[in-house]
């Protein structure tokens, strides 16, 4: 089975300059996402979706696969889903295709192979399309979705889906890492 991450990682975030990159724990941010899909049993493959230079750099360091992603798909206004689509697409015309496909933000350090390999099992079991994280209210954190290979495409919203309950802070600001520095990983 063939399982891929894409990481969004663009160069203009806004509340906390160039967050995807920012050192956390000893290492740029990316690092951790990175680091939750290589050691995962599933052997997940990470790849890198970015426009900046910078970021591709340390992702490759890293040992990421980088998606070249469109400046237009790194503005503001673009939805996550959109460029996650983009490096789909990509990965879906340069290799083989993928069964399981995660989004996985960077800027969630504290997601770990454990809880990616957990959702996938969940998938599995369940046969659900996709599974995403929650917190423990039940609401969803954004940190990561687990897609069956072409349900990444959907344009519209799973039916068929499973959750998986993970207690993560997502950084977006200098006040979030010191939260999670200060609380340890």
């Amino acid at each position: 089975m063939k399982v891929v991450a894409i990481i969004p990682a663009r160069g203009g975030s806004k509340r906390l300059k160039r967050k995807n990159i920012y050192p956390i724990w000893g290492q740029p941010m990316v690092y951790w996402a990175i680091k939750a899909c290589k050691e995962s049993r599933y052997n997940i493959i990470p790849w890198v979706s970015t426009e900046d230079d910078e970021i591709k750099t340390v992702a490759t360091e890293c040992g990421a696969n980088i998606h070249n992603r469109e400046q237009s798909l790194s503005e503001d206004h673009v939805y996550k889903q959109a460029a996650i689509r983009s490096a789909a697409d990509h990965i879906f015309q340069t290799t083989e295709k993928p069964d399981i496909i995660i989004s996985l933000q960077a800027n969630s350090p504290q997601v770990t192979a454990k809880m990616l390999d957990n959702a996938i099992d969940i998938m599995l079991e369940y046969s659900r399309s996709e599974v995403f994280s929650v917190d423990s209210n039940l609401m969803q954190n954004a940190a990561f979705r687990v897609f069956r290979g072409e349900y990444v495409f959907q344009k519209d919203l799973s039916t068929n889906c499973g959750v998986v309950m993970c207690e993560l802070h997502d950084v977006h600001t200098i006040e979030d890492i010191k939260i999670l520095e200060n609380g340890g990983r």
